[in-house]
């Protein structure tokens, strides 16, 4: 691996890449479908929060990434490796720079959208509750901005192995839409099964309870583990990722 190429892999798919439009586009309607949730949440969230300090507009927001970000990050990172795949591309790629490069700018190119999109919808959710004279958490929309960074990149980390595996963009997305309805059926299963701790929507719905309010004495701890877990979590698929595209014949 050298650092230099992930940095120009990185720099292409951010500011050339073809499919760089079209991720940033989807950033772009996630942070505006998170908005529409905050704003008109008012009308209703008022009659319940009105004596408690507040609407809570970053638990409002964390909801959001939890529920729709996952088909978001499955939308802008299932073809990321097997477009170049199908085109033959991914060859001439291969001959000019080494392959864990490769794929770890492919993987800091989309953390770098989603990482822009966490921040992006914190700021948000920052002025609403300013410009609402709710009680300032200054410390929430830190943990909110890191929490949904690692959570999505959970995502972004099973889409690029999926990618890598495929050797075109209908076997990516059919296995990508398949592995999530498989995580989607292990968190349903509830906290008295195992398998909800191989789903980042464990990790990350353990800390919606703080979104209110920055956490105290004991809950340090669980925020710690929450987001140790899914770091954790992205290494492994990451790994995963590098071993795979080592392997893979093109």
């Amino acid at each position: 691996m050298n650092f230099s190429e992930v940095q120009v892999i990185g720099e292409d798919e951010t500011f050339r890449g073809s499919k760089s439009r079209y991720v940033w586009l989807f950033g772009g309607i996630f942070i505006f479908l998170c908005f529409l949730a905050m704003h008109y949440s008012t009308s209703y969230l008022f009659l319940f929060f009105s004596n408690s300090g507040g609407i809570p507009y970053t638990l409002i927001s964390y909801q959001m990434v939890l529920s729709i970000g996952p088909f978001m990050t499955m939308i802008a990172s299932f073809d990321i490796v097997s477009s170049e795949t199908e085109t033959g591309s991914v060859r001439y790629i291969l001959s000019k720079v080494h392959r864990s490069s490769f794929i770890l700018g492919k993987f800091l190119f989309l953390l770098l959208v989603f990482t822009s999109i966490s921040s992006g919808i914190a700021l948000i959710s920052l002025i609403y509750q300013y410009s609402g004279g709710n009680t300032f958490h200054f410390e929430s929309i830190i943990l909110f901005w890191i929490s949904s960074s690692l959570y999505l990149g959970c995502f972004i980390s099973i889409f690029l192995l999926i990618s890598i595996l495929s050797t075109n963009n209908k076997i990516s997305f059919t296995m990508s839409v398949v592995f999530l309805g498989i995580l989607i059926f292990f968190i349903l299963q509830g906290n008295e099964s195992y398998l909800k701790y191989i789903t980042p929507f464990f990790y990350g719905i353990k800390n919606m309870e703080f979104m209110k309010g920055f956490p105290v004495e004991a809950g340090y701890l669980t925020v710690f583990e929450s987001l140790f877990s899914m770091f954790l979590y992205i290494l492994v698929f990451l790994s995963m990722s590098l071993i795979a595209i080592k392997r893979r014949d093109f």
